[in-house]
Parts: C-alpha cells; sequence; structure tokens
C-alpha cells in the first residue's frame, strides 16, 4: 500500500482553499484540483509498503517525532506554483509562521528535500496555465488561517480514477 506522513489540517483552513480553488477553477487550466477534504501538509511520502512493515514505520515514526515537544501553530498563507517559471507542475498553499517548525519536524523523518506547503492541484498540460498564474499573483498575500498542529498522521492512498482516498492508519502525537 501507498503510504505518508501528513499534518491534518483544520476544516475552517480547508474550507478558506476550497473557496480559493473554486475561484483558480473559472481559468479553466488544465489543473487536477485537490479535494477538499484530501488537503493535508505532506511530511514525508514512504511509497508501496509491505503490509507487514506498517507496523515497523509506526514505530519508526513515534520514535523520530512522538513526544517531541507538545506540538505548534502555523499560519497558512499566499500561493505559487512549482517549479516557478513557463512550466509549472504544482499549484500550492504556503506555510509562514511555523514552517520553521513544520519542516524540523519533516527533517527528523528524513525528509531532506522538504519545502513547507499544501498541495491544492497538479498542472496536467501547459492549457490555461498562463490564465491560472495571472490569477494567483492576485491571492500571492491571501491568508487562509492559523492550525494547531499536535499530531501527525501515518497515512493510506488509495488511488482510484476518481482521485486518491486517503484513510488515517495511525495518530502520532507530537
Amino acid at each position: 500500500m501507498r503510504l505518508f506522513i501528513a499534518a491534518e489540517l483544520p476544516d475552517e483552513i480547508k474550507k478558506n482553499i476550497a473557496k480559493l480553488i473554486g475561484e483558480l477553477k473559472t481559468t479553466d487550466a488544465a489543473v487536477k484540483w485537490v479535494e477538499a477534504n484530501n488537503l493535508h501538509l505532506t511530511l514525508k511520502f514512504m511509497g508501496n509498503v509491505a503490509d507487514k512493515e506498517i507496523d515497523k514505520w509506526i514505530d519508526w515514526t513515534k520514535k523520530k517525532v512522538g513526544g517531541s515537544g507538545g506540538g505548534f501553530r502555523l499560519k497558512l498563507e499566499g500561493m505559487g506554483t512549482f517549479p516557478e517559471g513557463k512550466h509549472p507542475r504544482v499549484v500550492w498553499v504556503g506555510v509562514s509562521n511555523g514552517s520553521k517548525n513544520l519542516r524540523t519536524t519533516a527533517e527528523a523523518l528524513e525528509e531532506d528535500e522538504f519545502v513547507s506547503h499544501v498541495t491544492i492541484g497538479r498542472i496536467k498540460e501547459h492549457k490555461g496555465v498562463d490564465k491560472l498564474k495571472g490569477k494567483i499573483v492576485g491571492y500571492k498575500d491571501a491568508k487562509f488561517g492559523e492550525a494547531k498542529i499536535n499530531s501527525i498522521f501515518i497515512m493510506k492512498s488509495t488511488l482510484t480514477p476518481k482521485g486518491p482516498v486517503y484513510e488515517k492508519i495511525k495518530e502520532v502525537m507530537l
């Protein structure tokens, strides 16, 4: 099964980001938008893991970050694309205050190239991208809310024709 480690976002932030996605959809850009209930902060992607290895990943995660300090606060604001330039592939919402704590947690999970963000869409082709990027500029300072991150989750991702379905396997308190 496909596993990853993520921090959950409060419903209010998901609602605010979903409103933004609704606005960005008006550009008709060829983007696969993330469903509001699937919005999260990925800290580590493990990929395909054998069922018998899940307990090892749970124990490993608990050792690396479990009980590491009681959590931290984040502000989600701003947005952009990865990579910047003519051919972006990902549309994201940024993390401001608290991004250092999030990065420290991700690095403890041995995620070397971590960039604090919430993926909100994956660009499938260049169609409409210029219009999309023009719209994004208007939201570069948008504020989506604050979150207290007290725990992280080991998540299962099942790919379906309608998009991924995420399931919480185990919560690890920070």
